[in-house]
């Protein structure tokens, strides 16, 4: 045997020892395949929970918009399920501090949505009173302004009366599909 690997495999032979140890000794950590710790993995028609989703920012908005809080709302949880009992409505929830007066309460509101944030190049405008315009909630849409809805990066979820300075890390928002078979991914 040649010098060099003799060396080499006596370093390896000698070192495995401490290359398991150091690996075992490494805390053991549980993750999702899909790289986010499930949330509310006790909701009918998900596998699990829910892992997609973000926290800190509103990745919702657009088209429909129901606003729900409490008592009906206590977590994300709640608000998740408001939006699977809403397949036909339904693709987006975000559970947030959305008012002044939800902040001087203490309690995150839950705003559900038929679709995500649109970038900030896209704009869309309804033909409210068309007889296709079905579903988009026309007098609440005209006075929140919302028609044409613009386009814009995905707002952060604050939590101070004015909604601007304090971030809320805790605020959750994502998407709900409601698959063809029943089962729904979050």
């Amino acid at each position: 045997m040649h010098i060099p690997a003799l060396l080499t495999l006596t370093l390896s032979l000698l070192l495995s020892p401490l290359t398991f140890t150091l690996t075992l000794a490494a805390p053991l950590q549980p993750r999702s395949a899909h790289g986010l710790d499930p949330i509310c993995p006790h909701l009918n028609g998900t596998t699990g929970g829910c892992v997609r989703y973000v926290r800190g920012f509103d990745v919702t908005g657009v088209v429909t918009e129901v606003d729900l809080s409490f008592p009906l709302i206590h977590d994300e949880c709640d608000c998740i399920a408001q939006c699977l009992a809403r397949p036909t409505t339904c693709a987006a929830y975000v559970y947030k501090f959305s008012t002044p007066a939800s902040v001087q309460a203490g309690r995150r509101t839950c705003t559900l949505y038929s679709q995500f944030n649109l970038p900030s190049g896209v704009q869309l405008a309804f033909a409210l009173n068309s007889t296709l315009s079905r579903n988009v909630n026309a007098p609440a849409v005209v006075a929140g302004g919302n028609n044409p809805q613009l386009g814009a990066r995905v707002p952060q979820a604050f939590m101070d009366e004015a909604l601007s300075t304090v971030p809320d890390k805790e605020a959750v928002s994502g998407p709900v599909w409601q698959l063809a078979n029943g089962k729904a991914v979050c």
